[in-house]
């Protein structure tokens, strides 16, 4: 019998083995090199984490400081909102207090002002000339009308019509009724009028009027402040009188001592010093020929002359109405009155 050769492949187990044995050599350096690769250096981690680490904390406080600026922040509003609701608080109560005090002094100002309205409507016994006219300048003006033996003197001159030299001048073309009429010439017959109204009932009175001449108005030389009907004669007189001429207070007050010696209270109304009289020097006299008026020295010269020409025991007061050019009138007539213990009034304009 006869066998058959077996074919041969050219591959054994021993090959396959030494093939086995090479391709785990190989898978098993590959996982060595990946192993070997993958590992990290320990320290390197613990940098990194060390590093987050820091930042996070950094972070941390950052936020802890950011919060506690927005407390801070909401304190602050609270704080302020609390001090503006007490400032509103305070503001309210002290409106209140104010809008009180206010209603108070509006309560009494309206009593003091029926009181006024009631004393208004009452006739005093002083009061026997009744002057007519409203306002608070008929109560308080600071003058009072006392002494008794009273005498007013009651300036005439041209320029008791106006303020100015060129409206006094423009006034002298006028008739004498219009003259009358004029704003400033109806206030100082008021002024007369106002004094007359308030002379006590226990006094005497005389009353002169004055300018280039003068002359006593009213029934008598001297009347009986009692007596309605001479003081109402001495107020009509007061419209009668027609401004004109220049200021004699000289002769003014020599016919006023004249009349009663015993003056004890002078009332003069007046809007400055004079321009006529005795005493003038020598310079004065030849600047008024020459330029045919006076000069604010020449007129300070005539007054101080005038006053002691007229000498007494008797308080001298002034109501000095406004006349552009006499800047010496107020300062004269405040040491005359001071002297004697009178009393210079420059009223307002709206007085009396």
């Amino acid at each position: 019998m006869k066998f058959r050769r077996r074919s041969s492949d050219g591959f054994n187990m021993s090959f396959i083995d030494v093939m086995a044995c090479g391709l785990g050599a190989v898978i098993l350096i590959f996982i060595l090199i990946d192993f070997y690769a993958a590992r990290i250096d320990p320290s390197d981690e613990i940098n990194r984490l060390e590093a987050e680490l820091a930042e996070l904390a950094a972070a941390e406080v950052e936020i802890e400081e950011a919060v506690d600026d927005v407390i801070s922040a909401l304190a602050d509003a609270r704080a302020m909102q609390e001090e503006s609701e007490q400032a509103q608080q305070e503001s309210r109560a002290r409106q209140q207090a104010l809008l009180q005090q206010v209603s108070q002094q509006l309560a009494v100002i309206a009593e003091l002002q029926d009181e006024l309205a009631a004393l208004a409507a009452v006739e005093t016994p002083d009061a026997a000339v009744r002057l007519e006219g409203t306002g608070e300048e008929n109560y308080i003006t600071g003058m009072v009308v006392e002494g008794r033996e009273i005498g007013i003197l009651f300036d005439r001159s041209a320029s008791m019509m106006d303020d100015n030299l060129i409206d006094i001048l423009r006034a002298l073309a006028y008739p004498p009724e219009q003259r009358k009429l004029t704003a400033k010439w109806r206030r100082t017959v008021r002024v007369g009028q106002w004094l007359l109204a308030r002379i006590p009932e226990s006094s005497n009175v005389t009353v002169v009027s004055f300018s280039n001449t003068a002359e006593v108005l009213g029934p008598n030389t001297i009347n009986a402040a009692r007596d309605g009907n001479a003081l109402d004669a001495i107020s009509k007189a007061f419209e009668e009188v027609v401004p004109d001429g220049g200021t004699n207070l000289l002769l003014g007050m020599q016919t006023l001592l004249a009349a009663n010696p015993n003056i004890t209270d002078v009332y003069l109304i007046t809007d400055g010093l004079p321009t006529l009289g005795e005493g003038l020097s020598l310079r004065c006299r030849n600047f008024i020929s020459r330029n045919r008026s006076i000069s604010s020295d020449c007129r300070r010269e005539l007054t101080v002359q005038t006053i002691r020409r007229v000498p007494g025991r008797y308080r001298m007061n002034v109501i000095l109405l406004p006349l552009k050019g006499d800047p010496y009138a107020a300062s004269m007539y405040w040491e005359w009155t001071n002297a004697s213990k009178g009393i210079l009034l420059a009223p307002a304009d709206e007085w009396p």
